[in-house]
């Protein structure tokens, strides 16, 4: 009888022991990830750190409920003592959980926080792309206009010389027609005297 009183007491010195370092160690950690604004998220190395902790601490209650395990088959009642073990690693356990509740909940508020702040320098980027694409149009359509534009003041002053070689050819056909006529009447003209023969 003394020998189980004295395992089971042992047994809840360790596991108080176990328990309570877990518990002390993550009311200040629940603390500082609670009383943190969404603004203002703990660097990466901070994450990291606490990544690592509650990795720890998860592992710290996995070997410690073993243990109990290993100590509840040394006693003599041994489904009560694993109750026990199974209530306290129930407790700590539920503790451990919302604080990595509470971390992944966060994880997640950052990683959309980043996905969002992405999105809109892509969509800024795109948008100044687009802008830039659309001056340089305007550019090129405005330059075609004013190219366009002096093309037409450059044929509208040629016009009057055009529309002076167009009447200089004009004059010229006149002329033509009349040195043409001209020759024609000379040729209905009685012809020449044939040359005289040679020798005779």
């Amino acid at each position: 009888m003394m020998k189980m009183f004295f395992s089971l007491l042992a047994c809840v010195c360790v596991t108080a022991w176990c328990v309570e370092p877990s518990v002390n160690a993550a009311a200040p950690a629940s603390g500082v990830v609670a009383s943190q604004p969404l603004s203002g998220f703990p660097s990466d190395a901070e994450r990291n750190e606490e990544r690592v902790r509650l990795t720890r601490e998860r592992q710290a209650l996995e070997d410690k409920y073993r243990q109990e395990m290993k100590l509840c088959y040394q006693n003599f009642d041994v489904n009560s003592c694993r109750l026990q073990a199974r209530d306290r690693r129930i407790e700590a356990d539920t503790a451990l959980r919302k604080q990595e509740l509470r971390f992944n909940a966060q994880e997640r508020q950052i990683h959309a926080d980043e996905a969002r702040r992405s999105l809109a320098d892509r969509n800024s980027e795109a948008s100044q792309k687009k802008a830039q694409a659309e001056r340089a149009a305007s550019i090129a359509a405005s330059k075609e206009r004013a190219d366009a534009n002096a093309q037409k003041q450059i044929d509208h002053a040629l016009q009057g010389t055009k529309r002076g070689d167009y009447e200089q050819k004009q004059r010229e056909a006149v002329q033509r027609r009349a040195d043409a006529e001209k020759k024609l009447r000379e040729r209905n003209k009685e012809p020449a005297a044939p040359l005289p023969v040679p020798g005779q």
